[in-house]
């Protein structure tokens, strides 16, 4: 008896997880729509229309990227082409950005390629020749450009060189001196513990400063040199996000009711939790929701992967790849999933998919992804 009903089990679970594929591959396929690269820089297709449409009508647009490709920069310049925005958002700190823009509106060509020599590899995301020109080109269109993330360790040598400028303490000036010639002397060459915002001489030098006369202006970067330091020696993810929140929670009077472009790594844009599955950390994208809800506004959320970059493709993402099996781009709405979820109607065991699909207003498939080519001046 044991041996039959077990039979049984067996059996209606087979047909129920059939079931719900053959459900998940009919919605993913009515909710698909292709679109292709035009000769314009841009797209064209239904997927774009319907894409287009959407960030038109949402207070907040946020792409959730995979890092490092030519193509999602690609895409983003074809959305500020059709789209006017007022603020731009990306995963560079605050105070790199601010000098990279600086620098972009008051340098000539030649003054910016001999900034851009000495100083890229400090620039995070924006050492790369895509991203660079992306920027550039949100800043012709009188964009704002706004940076949410801690300061990197590359970045260093950039930050103490602008506080040294910019300080009116002569004691501060001197150690600025002493840490830019020890960061000089640190090059890295092997592993974290080689980068000079990570010692204890580095360490030991914010402590001095700080017990120095400030402007609040260079006290708060020099606290935040500091805590940059700390997510990384104790690898404090958590902390990092709460980071990222603050500075968007301080700009916030600047943004909450204009028309917003953010462009961050997956992990970070979700509706709800972040994706990464082993956590239940809720990250921007959640705070942005938030916001703009309270505000009687829209944000819309955008998840951009290319085929074979992610390592669930082959699992978690089928039956979207069953659909997206040409050369063509794809737009995935993944509402009518979420619907079909919470109706109870599609289940959805895959953790990792279920907050793709809860978090996530459209999946888009790039068919072919390229590295991003660092900035090279000779």
């Amino acid at each position: 008896m044991k041996k039959i009903l077990l039979l049984l089990l067996t059996l209606f679970l087979t047909n129920f997880n059939y079931a719900q594929n053959i459900l998940l591959d009919s919605l993913v396929q009515q909710n698909g729509f292709s679109f292709q690269n035009d000769k314009n820089s841009s797209f064209q297709g239904k997927g774009w229309n319907v894409l287009l449409e959407e960030i038109k009508q949402s207070n907040s647009v946020l792409l959730g990227e995979t890092h490092f490709t030519n193509e999602i920069p690609y895409f983003t310049n074809a959305i500020i082409n059709e789209v006017k925005f007022d603020n731009y958002f990306l995963e560079v700190d605050p105070y790199s950005v601010d000098i990279i823009e600086t620098k972009i509106k008051t340098l000539s060509t030649e003054q910016l390629n001999v900034f851009i020599k000495q100083y890229s590899t400090n620039f995070s995301f924006l050492e790369y020749e895509c991203e660079f020109a992306l920027l550039k080109n949100l800043i012709k269109n009188n964009t704002k450009i706004y940076g949410a993330e801690q300061i990197s360790i590359f970045a260093d040598q950039m930050i103490i060189s602008s506080l040294k400028e910019t300080s009116k303490n002569n004691r501060a000036i001197a150690i600025y001196e002493q840490m830019l010639n020890n960061s000089k002397l640190l090059a890295p060459k092997e592993g974290l513990e080689k980068f000079y915002l990570l010692t204890e001489d580095c360490l030991q030098k914010i402590d001095s400063l700080l017990k120095l006369k400030l402007s609040d202006k260079e006290r708060k970067q020099i606290e935040d040199l500091k805590l940059s330091r700390q997510i990384y020696v104790n690898r404090n993810h958590p902390l990092r996000i709460q980071l990222l929140k603050n500075i968007l929670l301080t700009q916030m009077p600047d943004w909450k009711n204009k028309k917003n472009l953010f462009k961050f790594g997956a992990n970070h844009l979700p509706k709800g939790e972040t994706i990464l599955t082993k956590t239940d950390i809720y990250d921007i994208g959640n705070l942005i929701s938030n916001i703009e809800e309270a505000n009687f506004r829209k944000s819309l959320h955008i998840m951009l992967i290319g085929k074979g970059e992610d390592k669930d493709d082959n699992t978690s993402f089928k039956s979207f790849l069953n659909v997206a099996k040409d050369e063509q781009w794809y737009c995935f709405d993944l509402r009518p999933l979420k619907k079909s979820i919470l109706q109870n109607k599609l289940k959805v065991e895959d953790v990792y998919l279920l907050r793709v699909i809860k978090g996530y207003d459209y999946l888009i498939y790039i068919p072919k992804v390229t590295k991003s080519i660092e900035m090279s001046i000779e």
